[in-house]
């Protein structure tokens, strides 16, 4: 190896080597993201003129179409309360513990766990029920709170409200699995179910804000009685929800309060298809939203049963109290977890 060789061949050796050394002393730099990749975690503020509808559950029973804050995780504690039959006493309170991510501006996701609480005596429709399901069973009286079940969500914003667009839409889908006979009986099932909804809402004016529901739900069951058989059925619901903001403060304790009233109409069909109606009511009451500090929001309801047929009915009256309550009421409390 001639002279020159040997010095190019050390020189490229000691560079290999002290090139590392080197590399670790220079400051290094954040990856550049590209110019045209939004950051999903960012919140988009809407443009100037937009109407705005506040966040939270402001409704009642009847969803909003706010899905939260990008990348923030929430927590609810939603109870439902059922009472009155025809005849007898009839109580059932179902608690649903959710947990939610917003995954960026128009995307969520949440999970949740219920647990079930059935009381009542001498009820014969739910006495009817259970003995059709299989023969020689009798139960005239249930008392029993039991953890039922776990369900999923996601909920897919699709339109947004912009300047002279008071309106939003949000669709969403739930499935569902129970180990009880969901808000009848309480008697143990095998219960499996899917909602699909459409919420919808608008600002009528900077104070009072408006909402429907539009909601589609299919379900299967079989009673844990040896020889019962798989039920399917379906039901629609349709709700209207009218709310004003009767108070607002910020940087205060309670920075606003909500006064409206919601009405939703329930029905219930023979067959995943709509096949053939069964029951039809409609409810109707008041509704109070307080939203807390913190984005916290206390949510409470009350819609008695004000019209409703049973088809057949177990007994003549202007309710259908076979396949619905007389009162359906839910309180519910959601906070961002930070």
């Amino acid at each position: 190896m001639t002279v020159a060789a040997r010095t190019i061949f050390s020189a490229l050796l000691i560079a290999g080597l002290t090139a590392p050394v080197v590399a670790a002393d220079l400051p290094r730099k954040a990856p550049v993201r590209p110019a045209n990749v939004a950051d999903r975690c960012a919140k988009i503020e809407p443009p100037k003129g937009t109407p705005e509808v506040p966040g939270g559950d402001i409704f009642g029973f009847t969803n909003p179409t706010d899905i939260g804050d990008p990348c923030e995780w929430y927590f609810a504690s939603e109870n439902t309360g059922l009472a009155g039959k025809r005849d007898g006493n009839f109580l059932a309170l179902v608690s649903k513990s959710e947990v939610s991510c917003t995954y960026s501006e128009n995307l969520a996701f949440a999970f949740s766990a219920f647990t079930s609480y059935h009381k009542w005596s001498n009820v014969t429709v739910l006495q009817d029920a259970l003995a059709s399901a299989g023969a020689g069973v009798t139960v005239t009286e249930w008392d029993k709170l039991v953890f039922d079940g776990l369900s999923g969500e996601v909920l897919l914003r699709l339109v947004k409200r912009s300047p002279g667009q008071p309106f939003a839409l949000t669709l969403a889908m739930e499935p569902r699995w129970s180990r009880t006979d969901l808000g009848a009986t309480g008697y143990p099932a095998e219960f499996y179910a899917s909602e699909f909804k459409l919420f919808l809402d608008v600002a009528l004016t900077e104070r009072l804000f408006a909402a429907m529901n539009i909601i589609y739900v299919l379900a299967t069951q079989r009673y844990d009685i040896p020889g019962a058989n798989w039920v399917h059925t379906s039901g629609t619901a349709v709700s209207l929800a009218l709310t004003g903001r009767i108070h607002a403060a910020e940087k205060a304790l309670v920075e606003g309060v909500f006064l409206g009233v919601e009405g939703h109409l329930l029905s219930l069909f023979d067959g995943l298809a709509l096949n053939q109606n069964i029951g039809n009511a409609f409810f109707a009451g008041p509704t109070l939203a307080i939203a807390f500090k913190g984005g916290r929001m206390l949510n409470f309801t009350w819609t008695p049963q004000i019209a409703g047929r049973a088809y057949p009915a177990s007994a003549p009256g202007p309710f259908d109290l076979d396949n619905f309550e007389r009162h359906q009421f839910r309180v519910k409390f959601d906070t961002p977890l930070k």
